[in-house]
């Protein structure tokens, strides 16, 4: 029919609910061991949050949990168009490196390391050679502004790239709903404040317990 909008579920316009999309970043590994490390990123880590790590080893990820227990601004490095890129080191403690996730760790730094490793107070820490890929995750705080069962529409101050899939934490009341969405767009809204953007976000990962928990609450929305 023309012009009529068709969604396979009905979309609802709501005030009040947010979340954080976990927008992964490369970070680069200074030394590391099987209970923390220590990083530089461009982005200042607040101390004492958890941030979400992700090691792609021999094409395995292995994600951990971190605490972040100090970070400094350490310099600024001049980027090819001349601006000034803030570079802050930070120290993390891993929380959830047990079992099968600590056998890998300590596979990673062994064919990783380049030095004598150095003993230190908590543990014995290694520097690290070529390290491949690792990522750490920073949380975004949006707002929704329209939802529906297989995406919604949410607001930020932070661009991400359409097509691009992320890790996002949904609350609905007291609950916390995990889930993968790929943004299908992105638009600039300016405005005197503060410039923000509104993106479109399709559900492509999502448990059936949390499906549930999103249905029950779009089900007291009628």
């Amino acid at each position: 029919m023309g012009g009529r909008e068709r969604r396979r579920y009905k979309r609802y316009t709501i005030d009040g609910v947010r979340g954080n999309v976990r927008f992964l970043a490369d970070l680069k590994l200074i030394n590391i061991s099987v209970d923390g490390a220590a990083i530089e990123t461009k982005k200042r880590l607040d101390v004492n949050r958890e941030y979400n790590f992700k090691i792609d080893y021999k094409g395995n990820p292995l994600r951990a949990k971190g605490l972040v227990v100090w970070s400094q601004l350490i310099q600024s490095e001049k980027t090819e168009t001349g601006d000034l890129v803030p570079i802050y080191r930070s120290g993390v403690k891993f929380i959830d490196t047990l079992d099968e996730k600590a056998i890998i760790l300590m596979s990673f730094i062994e064919d990783n390391k380049v030095e004598t490793p150095e003993r230190r107070l908590g543990g014995v820490r290694c520097k690290i050679a070529s390290a491949g890929s690792i990522t750490v995750g920073y949380p975004y705080e949006y707002f929704v502004k329209k939802i529906s069962l297989s995406g919604m529409e949410i607001e930020t101050e932070h661009p991400l790239d359409p097509d691009s899939r992320h890790e996002m934490e949904l609350a609905l009341n007291e609950k916390v709903v995990t889930l993968t969405g790929r943004i299908v767009t992105c638009a600039k809204v300016p405005s005197e404040n503060a410039t923000t953007y509104h993106m479109g976000v399709e559900f492509t990962e999502i448990s059936d317990e949390d499906r549930e928990l999103l249905r029950h609450f779009l089900d007291t929305l009628e």
